[in-house]
């Protein structure tokens, strides 16, 4: 299946054929219709096609990667969220141990959490 992006609103529009076997394609929300008739342009089409289409797996990997990092962030304020609730309950004269240790772990999932998005950031 062939496609390509709205040049209105970047939605992908998948390609259709007409009665005569020319691609055209039609971007539901924007109304927009794009058709492709001569030779030179179904060429172009094609050379474009296969373009996106190198890109495309580069342009996964980069987005998994993005939404591996903004998962990390995530786990991190969430982490430091906790600590500071415990730090806020365990007690100054007659601390809570359960809560104490609690903390102690948490602050060790912090750390590995910074060191496994230190590695993503390495990678090439």
């Amino acid at each position: 299946m062939t496609v390509i992006p709205c040049v209105l609103c970047g939605k992908d529009l998948e390609q259709r054929a007409d009665k005569h076997k020319k691609p055209y394609f039609v971007c539901d929300p924007c109304g927009t219709q794009f058709f492709v008739r001569r030779k030179q342009g179904i060429e172009k089409l094609e050379e474009l096609v296969r373009a996106l289409r190198a890109r495309e797996l580069p342009m996964r990997a980069r987005a998994r990667t993005v939404y591996e990092i903004g998962a990390i962030l995530a786990e991190i304020d969430g982490v430091k969220n906790e600590i500071n609730k415990l730090d806020n309950r365990i007690g100054f004269f007659r601390p809570d141990t359960e809560r104490v240790r609690a903390r102690k772990l948490l602050k060790t999932r912090l750390s590995n959490l910074f060191a496994e998005l230190e590695q993503i950031c390495k990678k090439k």
